[in-house]
């Protein structure tokens, strides 16, 4: 093991001295003091940075890991995502090709809580895929079993969208045929 990490810092002082980084890129070696004092402090912690950081994680995963506007944002003629209706909802249109009755055939919008909801009942949800009203959604929707960070996360996010003024249909469908009660 001592060998392949000596051998790594070895190719790597190599590879510095063939670029010349260490007079173009300053990499000159720091006296113990320099290193403890080159150190910046470290960064205070304040509720409104806390929370911008947990918007943009929620952003992040509502976006690029649970995909949550291929559902929930509508398309247009050719298939692409009508961005000025981001997240506000959308008809299910293949679902009826499935021939999957118990499939929901709408999904609903995401700009906000949905009505009559707290952010504890959607952290609730996104961490155990019950409704505050115990049942779970209809498919396509999977019943997420978020990290409690995450589910928060995205439940700020959400509601931060709906502070751009933007028009929210219901989250969930109305009709009780959309849901599903969990047989306990």
């Amino acid at each position: 093991m001592k060998e392949i990490v000596l051998v790594c810092l070895l190719s790597l002082f190599i590879l510095c001295q063939l670029m010349g980084a260490e007079e173009e890129l300053n990499f000159a070696p720091l006296s113990k003091e320099e290193l403890f004092q080159s150190q910046p402090p470290p960064l205070k912690q304040t509720s409104t940075t806390k929370t911008g950081e947990m918007i943009q994680h929620g952003k992040y995963l509502v976006e690029a890991v649970a995909l949550c506007a291929e559902c929930h944002t509508p398309r247009d003629s050719n298939g692409q995502l009508i961005m000025d209706k981001w997240l506000q909802g959308s008809p299910l249109q293949w679902v009826e090709q499935s021939g999957q009755k118990e499939w929901a055939s709408y999904a609903g919008s995401l700009v906000g809580l949905p009505e009559g909801w707290k952010e504890s009942d959607m952290v609730q949800y996104l961490e155990t895929g019950i409704l505050p009203r115990g049942g779970y959604s209809r498919l396509p929707m999977p019943p997420y079993r978020m990290s409690h960070k995450d589910a928060l996360a995205i439940t700020l996010y959400l509601e931060s969208l709906s502070e751009q003024n933007t028009k929210r249909d219901a989250f969930i469908n109305k009709p009780e045929n959309e849901l599903q009660s969990i047989e306990k």
